[in-house]
């Protein structure tokens, strides 16, 4: 099938899957600074001012405000500064549109834009579109060879890396420690030491732990290490088929129903589960959270921070270690009208000088830079605090988030959600329905996962 057929059968894909998308919210690790003004779809007076008549003009599509928008638009200025040749048009498009239905129907039409980002949540929607460009060819082997594995694994489709990533977002457990030390209990390490503090640290104004109950891609987020702390996934190794009637699987979804029929987990928190203030505003007295959250508690709990405790999340018996590695990636338009200076500016932001994706992830935002240099070279910044548990006990342990068609995406919320809430159901019967769906998606599909 040829690309402008594929791209437009996707459409309608696509904008469901956009429609769903909230693993990477624009709200985790946002940081406070001005605002940047109203809510239609900007560029700046100054861009338009200093385009060469001849300059090749390509559009970089970004959503974010305050001081990430500040970020991309010194960026923008600079490299049109030293690309004369080239002028790239930096539009903010608002969240709401962003994160709906505007990139679908604008790829669709072939009016989309030259450079964007993109979540893990719709990846596989615009690669197998054949909408994003490989950037093998535009990054360095000594550049490549600074990323870490699990940063790359997130963006390639065979040997093609499809997406540059420049931040990755970790998920711990935080916890009350004063709360703990009352019931002379210490910070869990296992599932079992998670029930049992749980149930201890309940009271009649706070619930014992908090995690995502909200159907969504977030709490996709935030099941996925459990599924990998059992050494299994969501497929077998050769992707053929589903692989969640494991044992391992079962229980962690059981132990979450028990906790949430018996009380000690928050069955109806008070916000979206990124936000860490659950835990800071003593409505639970643990919470699974995500390494944004560290600045959130400085900036707005100051009080409360050094009252707040971080381990790796629990892992069942005889399991290991597991996080997932979430972040949001640059992307060059494969349909571009000028493809080569989409690819070269993409991989410039972040995959040529090491100091943008230091600025991005210890200035402008705290976040753990997929560049293992960025890392290695501000041990002060990733060792400041609640940060050093994600440096030396969980940084190594990430997977990236997975890479789902929004049809398998839903059919695993569905079951998240019935395995939690249905106690009418039986979760393995639960499980197998999701196999046997999922299985059953496979068979029909013409993609890469």
């Amino acid at each position: 099938m040829k690309k402008r057929s594929r791209i437009l059968c996707s459409v309608l894909a696509l904008t469901m899957a956009a429609s769903l998308l909230s693993g990477c919210g624009k709200g985790m690790g946002k940081e406070t600074g001005k605002e940047t003004g109203d809510t239609q779809s900007k560029t700046t007076e100054a861009e338009e001012d200093s385009k060469s008549a001849d300059a090749k003009e390509i559009t970089f599509w970004m959503f974010q405000e305050n001081a990430e928008y500040d970020f991309f638009k010194k960026y923008v200025d600079l490299y049109n500064e030293e690309n004369p040749d080239v002028h790239v048009k930096m539009e903010q498009i608002p969240w709401e549109d962003y994160n709906g239905t505007k990139m679908a129907t604008a790829f669709a039409s072939g009016t989309g834009p030259d450079v964007f980002l993109v979540a893990p949540g719709l990846f596989l929607k615009y690669a197998n579109s054949d909408i994003l460009a490989p950037l093998n060819d535009y990054i360095e082997p000594d550049v490549l060879s600074d990323f870490s594995e699990s940063s790359l694994d997130g963006v390639k489709i065979g040997e093609d890396i499809l997406a540059i990533p420049f931040e990755m977002e970790f998920l711990g457990l935080y916890y009350n420690k004063q709360a703990l030390e009352e019931v002379n209990m210490e910070a869990p390490k296992t599932w079992n030491d998670m029930y049992d503090a749980a149930k201890a640290l309940t009271t009649d104004t706070r619930s014992g732990l908090t995690f995502e109950t909200v159907k969504g891609t977030h709490q996709l987020f935030e099941w996925y290490p459990f599924l990998w702390q059992t050494d299994n996934d969501v497929f077998n190794e050769e992707k053929t088929a589903a692989k969640l009637n494991q044992p391992g699987v079962i229980e962690n979804l059981e132990l979450k129903r028990k906790m949430l029929e018996e009380g000690s987990a928050n069955l109806k928190p008070s916000r979206n589960n990124t936000e860490i203030g659950i835990l800071a505003d003593q409505e639970t007295a643990m919470q699974i959270n995500g390494s944004w959250a560290i600045t959130k508690l400085e900036q707005e709990y100051p009080d409360f921070i050094d009252n707040v405790g971080l381990v790796p999340l629990p892992v069942p018996e005889g399991g290991h270690a597991a996080t997932v590695a979430g972040g949001w990636k640059v992307c060059a338009n494969a349909n571009s009208k000028y493809p080569e200076e989409a690819a070269k500016f993409a991989t410039w932001l972040f995959a040529d000088d090491a100091s943008h994706a230091e600025e991005w992830c210890t200035e402008v935002k705290f976040a753990y830079s997929p560049r293992k240099s960025v890392v290695e070279n501000n041990s002060d910044i990733y060792q400041k605090g609640l940060r050093s548990v994600f440096t030396n006990e969980i940084f190594g342990t990430e997977k990236a988030e997975k890479r789902l068609p929004a049809e398998i995406s839903t059919i695993l919320q569905d079951l998240l959600q019935a395995a939690y809430f249905d106690t009418s159901t039986d979760i393995t019967e639960e499980v197998i329905k999701a196999e046997d769906k999922i299985n059953e998606f496979l068979a029909g599909y013409d993609g890469e996962l």
